[in-house]
């Protein structure tokens, strides 16, 4: 006997009470929602979403609006926001469980085949990284996909201080060139990402911050010498500060999710990793990381963790596979 999917118990009340949770989604949100095109209507879909802050789901709900089951990582489980999800329709994973990830791959699978729409984030945790519109991505999402017969709808959300900026890209259909489907599909979210950061520039423009410049591709920009030195740290803090889990353990949340940025295999990308970090011991053992990078005058500001802790790598990167180069 098939066993029942837990995301699935009381299928038919859960989406019948989605609509109930529109005001409430609203409520967990800062700011206004500026919306680019609508979820597609002709069939069910994978969503992936690029994964920033707290925000992220009940946005993620907003701009959809249809309801959707979502992958979850279980750490939320039991508490009260776990329960909302629950109430909507949820399939919880242990993130360092081998099991717990198969059967939650083989519940999507069977929830798209079923006809409904499921969300997942599959930069599988936030991206804090002061320079990746998007992370790399496993492509997981990419085999679901296939294996279920549907396509993927890429969802992305800048977040500003205000306000929050959000674009439902054009359905996506995976290939079986694994590789060059999930690298396609960080490109298309890269790109809306980079749409959306332009919208934004120009909506400060028309507000009348001085603090904006265009390039001679019209594209908009801060020049991060105009920034304060702690603008990424308070930034990332803000983040934290949003959600109590990492609130309370700032630098252990960061070491921990570190765990969870997916690292592609292969000389070429690990080359890169290490060719952007410097990392050595001084003479009496420290660890030393310096970052380099491609900007004319280079980057003198520190990123969170640094300041605190000279051994982090700050965020956007695994720590271990960069920890594991001091080995060889």
């Amino acid at each position: 006997m098939e066993n029942k999917i837990n995301a699935l118990k009381c299928e038919k009340f859960k989406e019948f009470i989605h609509p109930m949770f529109m005001p409430i989604l609203a409520s967990k949100t800062t700011g206004k929602l500026h919306l680019i095109g609508s979820f597609p209507e002709d069939d069910n879909y994978l969503i992936v979403a690029n994964h920033v802050c707290i925000e992220d789901i009940p946005t993620l709900g907003e701009a959809v609006k249809k309801h959707f089951y979502l992958l979850v990582s279980d750490e939320d489980k039991g508490t009260l926001d776990g329960l909302a999800l629950e109430l909507n329709g949820v399939e919880w994973v242990h993130r360092l469980d081998k099991e717990s990830r198969k059967n939650a791959y083989e519940n999507i699978v069977k929830i798209l085949k079923k006809g409904k729409n499921f969300g997942m984030y599959p930069e599988a945790t936030w991206n804090l990284s002061s320079n990746k519109f998007i992370m790399d991505m496993n492509y997981g999402c990419i085999k679901m996909a296939l294996e279920a017969g549907k396509k993927i709808v890429p969802v992305v959300t800048y977040f500003s201080e205000k306000d929050r900026y959000t674009k439902i890209g054009k359905p996506l259909t995976p290939t079986s060139d694994l590789l060059q489907s999930i690298s396609d599909l960080k490109d298309e979210m890269s790109t809306m990402y980079f749409e959306l950061m332009n919208l934004y520039y120009e909506d400060e423009i028309k507000n009348g911050s001085n603090n904006v410049n265009v390039s001679e591709d019209g594209s908009y920009y801060e020049n991060r010498a105009d920034l304060p030195e702690d603008y990424w740290d308070r930034y990332v803090e803000s983040k934290y500060d949003a959600y109590g889990r990492a609130k309370n353990d700032m630098d252990g949340v960061r070491s921990f999710e570190s765990n969870f940025i997916f690292t592609p295999k292969g000389d070429a990308y690990e080359f890169f990793q290490e060719f952007n970090s410097i990392i050595r011991k001084d003479n009496n053992g420290n660890l030393i990381v310096k970052r380099i990078s491609s900007e004319k005058n280079g980057f003198n500001g520190n990123t969170f963790g640094e300041v605190r802790e000279k051994g982090s790598f700050g965020f956007g990167y695994n720590e271990d596979v960069l920890k594991r180069s001091l080995k060889r």
